[in-house]
């Protein structure tokens, strides 16, 4: 009966000690300071966390306006060196969507006459995939107007991007081609890239935003010469500032 006591309370005595053992606090061997299971956890945790989770309240179903300002940089379509732009629209950056609406105007001025502006609309739309990546297109219209003559056309537009989340950094990067659409007088197309810093899915208010167009287009078609046989190629860089409300 003794002998099954104690049995017994030894039992019970390694039972508890165990248990305490794995609530003690570990000692992580490299910088010897102490972490318990819920903190060591806590890193796992959050590395499985999507960057459209992470985006510090960001994902929403509302769209939120944005106004941006800037300088276009162009070579190579006969137009000034150097424009001032302004824009705005609206950014819907939800968790598996993200869409842009936005309008701009460029005083670009064409070197044939020295007049010359242009405005811009666009819509897009993409599907979020993970971890980051996201693939759509849309449509875009611009017309250029001069004192001698104008032009506009409807253009689509696809290709997709990624989200780059760090701890202290975010960027998006994004890829899109061009298409001729109703550009019948010169056919303009080609790859379009742009980068934001920070990323919008990050929640920031504020943004730097850079595109880079390299177009390809042949000379204007008029009557009885199309102008395919003579092509042309050029770029226009924007540098803008972005505010999100």
């Amino acid at each position: 009966m003794r002998s099954a006591t104690r049995f017994y309370l030894l039992a019970v005595v390694l039972r508890l000690s165990c248990s305490a053992q794995q609530w003690l606090p570990t000692v992580n061997a490299k910088s010897g300071t102490g972490d318990n299971s819920y903190a060591a956890a806590v890193p796992v945790a959050n590395a499985m966390v999507t960057p459209n989770q992470a985006k510090s309240g960001s994902t929403t179903y509302w769209p939120h306006p944005y106004i941006y300002g800037g300088l276009a940089l162009s070579q190579g379509a006969s137009y000034s060196p150097a424009a001032g732009t302004v824009g705005g629209g609206l950014n819907l950056e939800s968790g598996h969507f993200i869409s842009i609406a936005e309008g701009s105007f460029q005083n670009a001025h064409k070197q044939d006459s020295g007049t010359g502006a242009e405005t811009d609309l666009k819509g897009r739309a993409f599907l979020t995939t993970a971890p980051g990546w996201f693939f759509g297109g849309g449509v875009q219209w611009s017309k250029l107007g001069t004192v001698s003559y104008s032009k506009q056309a409807w253009r689509p537009v696809f290709g997709g991007g990624k989200d780059v989340f760090r701890e202290n950094f975010s960027m998006r990067a994004q890829v899109l081609y061009v298409l001729p659409g109703t550009d019948r007088l010169n056919a303009v197309q080609g790859p379009e890239i742009s980068l934001w810093m920070p990323s919008p899915a990050s929640g920031s208010h504020f943004f730097y935003r850079q595109t880079l167009g390299m177009y390809e287009f042949h000379q204007t078609s008029v009557s009885g010469n199309t102008g395919t046989d003579e092509r042309y190629a050029t770029t226009f860089m924007q540098f803008t500032a972005m505010c999100r409300f």
